[in-house]
């Protein structure tokens, strides 16, 4: 039986502040703490329970969007939701009997169902554990302080914490939610016990100082964060309405629709926001997109220039001279490759923002997503350290998550800094994080790809990599990286015209790019296309940069480069020189294309 009215209808105010805090202590327990995928389990029934969609709840259902499951998992075959059901019964029923022996409210889950049930305690039942005293027997002079300086919790009276509790649910509530996700973030990488100090840019910092078990920091404490929650690059849009020109202003509401749309699907890089005409900038933008246009005899001229609101630089600027129709057909592409342009990983604003970092949360983003360019283990470390300090920071600023979960891919692949827990699994979780906290997010569904494909569960990865391109089709991270996993595959057919659109939209783009289109090209025998690829691996030392000069120097009959070029792979990577066919695999690539590509370089034996 629950004593909160769990059905169709969602609920708000305090008793889903209630549901939310239970569930945020739960998941702070070391039982909990220690159980990504039970953690997992748990917050997704309990926040579907409260969006009154318990109706959903059901195994097919949470196998395939809590556990991540294909859509055809079968729940008669297949009994992971009620195995894993049975465990998180027995965990809170543990939980409940030990740590949580004084919480207000218990969570079960009834047998036979999915839907949790939950149920308030009578406050005066835990006055033997000390937590709260009767009024009578409070003392008249307020509470004393411990040794620690933290008021002593048992002389609080219950009037006044009742009081207390009444006039901070808001704060209590959005406390909560940040305080459930954190648990998460101690599997990875002991981040409870780190104590360092990470610059997010030019005199800015975030400290990272150990926290209580529990989860919270201690009141007055210096070394907490600040509470506000993140986000990314904030750009404002400045297109004039055309009062007097009505041809003029149907045409910029058209573009700046085009746009919006478009620049919103890098919902992990930048929040757009676009005041209306006559209103000022919101105080928050870090950019400004401004456009103006004319119309002389027939033909508009658009002008358009982004600026950068902090120290008002102009960042870049483009213009254009097209024919005014009212119904321009290119209108909405000349939108979306703005857009990519500015937005994507490898873009205009990323660009800046390294070049002239500020606070805020996207330099230590864009620190993660720059390791892709060079792959240096000493980059990957720093990149870690410091999306740890935003998740500490802030549980649910989900581009941290999905970076997070690319780092741990590439510490299982290359070896990179290892942390004692299998990289493989922190990566899923995390992407399941992403997802959870952004579900209609690209960049989420990426790493959900990338992650499920690393555990060889290809169909499922696909399908995710497909869902990420459906939701940004402009992204050329996302399309890059869908492309190269059909390459692996030994489907270069399918994958190289989409590594190649990537290609066309990303001039910033790191060496993989460029390896796959190579490979691909030579999966399919086109010599010169997969030459014209090699030509921009250039010198780098990123890994797959040195095993396409090999294999393009293997097919021109180059032996020294090809020697070149292996033994720098070897001296970056002992692990290749010990077992390349094992180096390979743990890289995705299927056994077709390793046997082409050590054949090629005459590895064959290996």
């Amino acid at each position: 039986m629950s004593d909160f009215d769990i059905g169709a209808e969602r609920l708000n105010g305090e008793p889903a502040a209630v549901i939310r805090a239970a569930l945020a202590r739960v998941l702070a327990s070391d039982a909990f703490r220690a159980a990504p995928q039970l953690s997992a389990f748990l917050a997704f029934i309990v926040e579907r329970a409260v969006a009154g969609r318990a109706a959903e709840l059901k195994g097919y259902t949470i196998a395939v969007e809590a556990f991540g499951r294909s859509a055809d998992f079968d729940p008669q075959s297949d009994p992971i939701v009620r195995v894993e059901a049975g465990r998180l019964r027995r965990a809170l029923a543990q939980y409940y009997a030990g740590e949580g022996i004084a919480d207000p409210v218990r969570m079960t889950i009834p047998v036979g169902a999915y839907v949790p049930a939950f149920e308030q305690l009578d406050m005066r039942a835990a006055d033997a554990s000390g937590w709260y005293s009767k009024a009578s027997e409070v003392p008249a002079e307020p509470p004393h302080e411990a040794a620690d300086g933290h008021a002593s919790s048992a002389v609080i009276a219950e009037p006044v914490v009742e009081r207390r509790i009444s006039r901070r649910w808001p704060i209590l509530a959005g406390l909560a939610l940040c305080i459930a996700l954190l648990p998460l973030a101690a599997w990875y990488g002991g981040l409870f016990q780190r104590q360092t100090s990470i610059g997010m840019g030019a005199g800015a910092g975030v400290g990272v100082a150990a926290l209580p078990a529990s989860g919270s920091a201690a009141a007055g404490d210096a070394t907490v964060p600040d509470a506000r929650p993140l986000e990314p690059t904030v750009v404002a849009l400045a297109i004039p309405e055309y009062p007097d020109d009505p041809k003029l202003a149907f045409l910029a509401r058209r573009f700046s629709n085009f746009l919006v749309d478009a620049l919103s699907r890098f919902d992990d890089l930048v929040t757009v926001k676009m005041p209306s005409a006559g209103q000022a900038l919101p105080t928050e933008a870090d950019y400004v997109f401004e456009m103006s246009g004319q119309v002389i005899e027939g033909t508009m001229e658009s002008f358009g220039r982004l600026r950068s609101v902090r120290d008002g630089r102009i960042v870049w600027s483009a213009s254009s001279t097209r024919p005014l129709r009212s119904e321009d057909p290119e209108l909405a592409i000349v939108a979306r490759r703005l857009a990519t342009r500015l937005a994507e990983p490898f873009g205009i604003i990323h660009a800046d923002i390294r070049q002239n970092p500020g606070p805020g949360p996207m330099p230590c983003i864009y620190r993660a997503i720059d390791f892709r360019r060079m792959m240096a283990q000493a980059d990957h470390l720093a990149a870690r350290t410091c999306l740890l300090a935003l998740i500490r920071r802030d549980p649910t600023f989900y581009p941290a998550w999905a970076q997070l979960s690319f780092l741990s891919l590439f510490e299982y692949n290359f070896g990179f800094n290892a942390l004692p827990e299998p990289p493989l699994e922190r990566a899923l979780s995390e992407a399941l994080t992403a997802v959870r906290l952004a579900p209609s997010s690209a960049r989420a569904q990426q790493v959900l790809m990338i992650a499920l494909f690393a555990r060889g569960a290809t169909e499922e990865a696909l399908k995710a990599g497909r869902q990420a391109m459906a939701r940004n089709p402009n992204d050329s991270d996302v399309i890059a990286t869908l492309g190269a996993r059909y390459i692996q595959l030994n489907r270069p057919a399918e994958g190289l015209p989409l590594v190649e659109k990537a290609i066309e939209v990303s001039i910033g783009r790191p060496p993989s790019y460029d390896f796959f289109a190579m490979l691909g090209a030579h999966l399919l025998g086109a010599r010169k296309l997969a030459r014209g690829y090699g030509e921009f691996l250039g010198v780098s030392s990123h890994p797959y940069a040195l095993l396409g000069r090999a294999l393009m120097a293997a097919d021109k009959g180059a032996a020294d480069d090809k020697a070149e070029a292996l033994a720098g792979l070897r001296v970056h990577h002992p692990a290749f020189a010990a077992d390349p066919r094992l180096w390979l695999q743990r890289r995705g690539f299927g056994n077709a294309v390793i046997d082409r590509m050590l054949s090629d370089l005459a590895l064959a034996g290996h």
